[in-house]
């Protein structure tokens, strides 16, 4: 196993930081503000989850690679497929931090789809 370095600002709190920023603005990109479907809420949630983990992926790659460890360019497929799920198993531990983050918003956007549901039904459209 490999022994990475003590947590930190730089290698931990940084990158945590910027998921959980990301987990806020990636929906308001994926999703349309006046949908009223919740499907279309739910698949930008996916898209979202999809995004973050490969940023998170990314994320453990460089860190890795510049503290000297080499993971992922060690050649041999072994070693290579143990770098993958090394580096996947590290961006799905920070989905402890987006994930509520994010279900906080598929939350909020989905009162928004019910909100606009309920203001066509006032307003004799449906």
């Amino acid at each position: 196993m490999i022994v990475l370095d003590s947590i930190g600002f730089v290698n931990t709190g940084l990158p945590l930081i910027m998921l959980g920023v990301l987990a806020v603005l990636i929906p308001r990109f994926v999703i349309d503000r006046a949908t009223r479907s919740h499907g279309d809420v739910f698949r930008g949630i996916c898209r979202t989850v999809m995004f973050l983990l490969s940023v998170g992926f990314l994320m453990s790659y460089v860190l890795t690679y510049t503290r000297g460890v080499h993971a992922l360019a060690l050649g041999a497929s072994p070693e290579l497929g143990t770098a993958f799920w090394m580096h996947l198993r590290l961006s799905l531990m920070a989905a402890i931090v987006w994930a509520p983050i994010l279900a906080l918003v598929w939350f909020g956007k989905a009162q928004g789809v019910e909100a606009r549901r309920g203001q066509d039904i006032a307003a004799g459209k449906r």
